[in-house]
């Protein structure tokens, strides 16, 4: 019988991330039915939004000013209230700041940084007390937003608003002259990357020039009309695992910045090639109780390293059979059980053995297996290198010391 292990967020990550994604976990049990294209809502009612005891804007308003552009917020970063920290790496080109929310606002901080001019991102990690709402003008950009948490809904028109509450990527595209609304639920924690470009620089540097771009794709590449364009998917394990590490970027000084470069550009990789991978797929809705039972079974699989539970016992365990589970766990989370899991038990492995000092025997017991060799085989298939290679390389670095 086939067995499963846990997923490969939870093992490189540091205690703080092992308790954000169980956050993760938390928040997205009040999402909507995953689609290809995100199931309307209705959206807010013009009173609310115009209500005085709602506090205005986001990033936007806070740097520039009330329905100032993406450009325009950025060029304010020095003047920015409760400044922490502005960078610069001048031989590669890249700025780097930091704003603090007001206290009486909420706790947290956004994050910025502009690459040659042409790459904006942002990265949000904080929570508003009260509800805040922001007019976002079009700026003619193309951006890659990969949410972790929070609840913050795009007001694409008055009858398909996006609620963007569940781990997923979100290709927008907004052109000039288009204006949206967008706002967040109080107390939220928002925790999100942007990453933004003009449509001409996505398809010169990142697009292949030899091979032919998926329809899905070649719409964000080529000149906006006069619609947003969008679409939602579910975040890989993977994208999931280095969008937390740009959150949680310990580095500082120029060393901070080119760590996130680096980052970001891995994360808008991952999100074109998972674009020029993608069909066209048929909506996927699910109940409510399915929704529940398929994140139910995401944490288990998170957090049962050994043994790691078969299909048939996970199913039983959540109350869902087999096919549904199956098939379920791959449309909302965007892999298969099995791909899943075993990004985790090798992930799990590769932390032990780096981190924490642990045997090449003690990591394979430790996610459940019995034999080094069939670990050691797998370990190597997964990760390209031998479980001994990395207690060596982490051998000869300490020595260097």
């Amino acid at each position: 019988m086939r067995t499963l292990a846990p997923s490969g967020d939870v093992a490189l990550a540091h205690d703080r991330e092992l308790r954000q994604l169980r956050c993760i976990d938390d928040s997205v049990k009040r999402a909507s039915p995953p689609t290809a294209r995100v199931k309307p809502l209705r959206s807010e009612p013009e009173e609310v939004l115009a209500s005085p005891s709602r506090k205005q804007g986001l990033f936007r308003a806070m740097l520039a000013g009330p329905g100032r552009t993406l450009a325009d917020a950025f060029a304010s970063l020095e003047r920015a209230p409760h400044l922490e920290r502005i960078l610069r790496h001048p031989s590669r080109d890249v700025m780097g700041a930091q704003v603090a929310l007001a206290p009486e606002e909420g706790e947290g901080y956004w994050q910025f940084a502009r690459i040659q001019n042409e790459i904006y991102v942002v990265v949000a990690n904080c929570a508003y007390h009260d509800p805040r709402t922001e007019r976002v003008p079009g700026d003619g950009l193309v951006q890659f937003d990969f949410k972790i948490t929070g609840d913050l809904t795009l007001g694409v028109g008055c009858t398909e608003p996006v609620r963007w509450n569940r781990p997923s990527l979100l290709v927008w595209s907004q052109p000039k002259g288009v204006d949206i609304n967008e706002w967040t639920a109080p107390r939220a924690r928002e925790q999100f990357i942007i990453v933004s470009m003009r449509p001409e620089f996505l398809a010169e540097n990142f697009l292949p020039s030899n091979v032919e771009v998926s329809g899905a794709l070649r719409a964000y590449a080529a000149s906006l009309g006069e619609k947003i364009n969008y679409c939602q998917q579910p975040l890989s394990a993977h994208t999931l695992e280095i969008a937390l590490r740009l959150i949680n970027n310990q580095h500082d000084g120029a060393l901070g910045l080119v760590y996130t470069e680096a980052l970001a550009l891995e994360l808008v990789c991952h999100a074109v090639a998972s674009l020029s991978a993608r069909a066209e797929p048929t909506a996927e809705h699910f109940s409510d109780r399915e929704l529940r039972c398929l994140h139910a079974a995401r944490t288990i699989l998170m957090r049962q390293f050994s043994p790691p539970p078969t299909i048939d016992a996970l199913a039983r365990t959540v109350g869902m059979s087999k096919s549904i589970l199956t098939k379920g766990f791959k449309a909302v989370f965007g892999e298969t059980l099995f791909d899943f899991s075993l990004g985790c038990r090798m992930r799990h492995a590769l932390s032990l053995i780096r981190d924490q000092g642990c045997s090449v025997e003690q990591a394979g017991e430790a996610i459940g297996y019995a034999h080094p060799t069939s670990f050691t085989t797998a370990f190597r298939r997964h990760f390209g290198m031998r479980p001994i290679d990395v207690r060596r390389t982490k051998a000869h670095l300490r020595s260097n010391s």
